[in-house]
């Protein structure tokens, strides 16, 4: 600040970051989603819609304590959300929220059902007819929130745990007509603003006990390698530095109950504190913190039945490998998160330290080691998923020094197979 009171730049070369973030209301612990109404209540929020897909919608072990939480706020179940996540699907549902007067949507389950909600929200900022709004974003590629409107508030109450749930951005398959293309035709759009943030977002142990355990766990690779690629991002940051190592500590100690039946109630709180951890500030205004090994699993989204952590396990020793072959990849300060002893280590060497802890994780969850077990993929097809990943947004904010051709990922993808 000058004497005449004005700002001036910084013209420093000494180091510094910026850091803006603003998640909604974080409530964890067993029970928490009986708070929901109140929570509404505080906001002069009286009309909420739950979002979710059919088998979570017909689960009353997950639905009912929802219900019973929101109390008189219940107006409306959409249970019709799928993976694929089509703009069809969120028009449908933004239609019954405005038929409802609903103020609130409540996303109950995985991804979809919250990035459905999410472009949803988008939608029902609009004055203009749903239909209106939907044909324009499939020409643009992306479903905007009106700039004199007010999307509608979300809430969040997951029941997986890939570690999207604090994110200001969503994924839509711009269509109108699903079954009129195939999936890998129908082009992938966005949905981000500051304000489709999850206005409050409720982690209940419970609501987790029916996921299926192989949803779980796959999905459990997913979150933890957010807190993975925070650490190397090139937006990383002294905030996410220390939210995601503490994250991956959490994890380390609480994802093996994930295999336990029951899950233990100590263990599985730390995994969903550490999933909380590990996503906090991935995603801030213009700045995602995921990278190069989601990439990776987004290659095979398009043609193959296999879970984005499923993908993930396979592959993320592979490609942790070709990172520390061509970047320092922060190696340290993810092996202070593994708790590794680095003293008297080569650089190589605490390198494989970090891989050897990251196949601990991947096989203390189950999950298959190698591309050849995932269903309709042939080697002759590594080639095509190769230029997919190398098309992907995602490779362009890898570690300094990481670029890969789609021949050295081919090259990857091989020693994975």
């Amino acid at each position: 600040m000058s004497e005449t009171g004005v700002s001036r730049p910084v013209t420093t070369d000494a180091p510094q970051f910026e850091f803006e973030y603003s998640p909604g209301k974080i409530r964890c612990g067993e029970g928490c989603v009986a708070e929901i109404g109140a929570e509404l209540a505080r906001r002069d929020l009286s009309r909420a819609m739950i979002v979710s897909g059919s088998t979570v919608g017909s689960t009353p072990a997950v639905m009912d304590p929802v219900r019973d939480g929101l109390g008189d706020a219940f107006v409306e179940l959409f249970s019709e959300t799928t993976p694929e996540k089509y703009l069809k699907t969120a028009v449908d549902g933004a239609r019954v929220a405005r038929e409802n007067d609903v103020d609130t949507l409540v996303a109950v389950g995985g991804g979809s059902s919250l990035d459905t909600a999410k472009t949803m929200s988008a939608l029902l900022s609009h004055d203009a007819p749903l239909e209106e709004t939907a044909e324009t974003a499939v020409k643009s590629g992306t479903v905007p929130v009106a700039s004199d409107g007010q999307p509608t508030p979300v809430v969040a109450v997951p029941t997986t745990l890939a570690g999207a749930d604090l994110s200001v951005i969503a994924g839509v398959k711009l269509t109108l007509d699903p079954g009129d293309a195939p999936d890998r035709d129908i082009p992938n759009g966005s949905v981000s603003d500051s304000r489709l943030m999850p206005s409050a977002l409720f982690y209940d142990p419970n609501r987790y006990r029916t996921t299926p355990a192989s949803v779980l766990r796959a999905s459990a690779m997913n979150g933890f390698n957010k807190g993975v690629e925070m650490l190397y991002s090139p937006y990383a940051t002294p905030v996410t530095d220390g939210t995601a190592v503490r994250g991956l500590r959490l994890l380390q100690s609480g994802l093996g109950t994930l295999g336990d039946d029951p899950m233990d109630d100590e263990r599985l709180y730390e995994t969903l504190a550490g999933i909380v951890s590990v996503q906090y500030g991935i995603s801030t205004p213009g700045r995602y913190r995921a990278s190069i090994v989601h990439a990776f699993g987004h290659g095979f989204s398009h043609d193959y039945d296999a879970h984005q952590g499923t993908v993930h396990g396979i592959v993320t020793p592979h490609v942790l490998r070709y990172v520390f072959d061509n970047a320092d990849g922060r190696r340290h300060l993810l092996a202070e998160a593994f708790d590794i002893r680095t003293g008297g280590k080569t650089d190589a060497e605490v390198a494989d330290a970090v891989i050897d802890a990251v196949v601990g994780v991947r096989d203390s969850l189950e999950l298959p080691t190698r591309l050849r077990e995932i269903d309709g993929l042939e080697r002759g097809h590594l080639p095509g998923v190769a230029r997919e990943i190398r098309d992907d947004g995602l490779v362009d904010v890898a570690p300094s020094g990481v670029d890969p051709t789609a021949e050295e990922i081919v090259e990857v993808l091989e020693r994975a197979w």
